[in-house]
């Protein structure tokens, strides 16, 4: 393939994914439409298949997207911070805004299916080893003595607890808590957690 021509294919392959993006901070998981992305982007139906296989290879490529947002943020949570406390609590913060200010990806993440014998792009794994190795470094840092096995372990119960407290909210398990209260008690969880 030419320069030109793999220019071209990356192009299309980026407004694809802009589409979907777009299809889905609009309508949620439910607007993944391969037609109607297609049309979005200004593409043949055949160009969308000649990039992505099908409509979970498409999801997959817009979670790993969102995924990367995601550490972005993570990173400059983390980074903000010294204390590792501070750290977690400055992180499960930042889940937490990300969430509300990317709803519809957010829950496009947890949403999504594969069928189970798709595998998972090994792209799509190591951005989620990436995102939770800032809960890891925090962690260490609070806890020297965990390693491996155990702070793997420790790190998804981390997650596990803050992801919940954020998945309930949408479930309206929360309702009466304002923003800054919900995100008082999670610091608090976390605290807690990691005493």
């Amino acid at each position: 393939m030419s320069g030109l021509q793999q220019a071209k294919s990356e192009e299309t392959r980026r407004k694809v994914l802009e589409a979907a993006c777009e299809a889905i901070e609009t309508g949620g998981l439910a607007a993944v439409n391969i037609r109607n992305i297609a049309k979005e982007a200004g593409y043949s139906i055949g160009s969308v298949y000649k990039h992505f296989k099908d409509v979970d290879e498409l999801i997959i490529a817009v979670n790993t997207l969102t995924f990367s947002k995601m550490k972005d943020r993570m990173a400059e949570a983390f980074e903000a911070e010294d204390d590792p406390l501070d750290r977690l609590q400055a992180l499960a913060r930042t889940y937490y805004r990300f969430s509300r200010e990317n709803t519809k990806l957010w829950l496009t993440l947890f949403g999504h299916r594969l069928p189970e014998d798709y595998p998972t792009p090994e792209e799509h794994v190591q951005a989620n080893v990436d995102l939770l190795s800032f809960v890891g470094r925090a962690l260490q840092g609070l806890h020297p003595e965990l390693e491996g096995e155990e702070l793997t372990v420790r790190v998804k119960t981390c997650f596990a607890a803050v992801h919940g407290i954020v998945a309930l909210s949408y479930e309206r398990r929360f309702v009466s808590l304002s923003d800054e209260v919900l995100e008082r008690e999670l610091e608090f969880a976390v605290a807690r957690l990691v005493a």
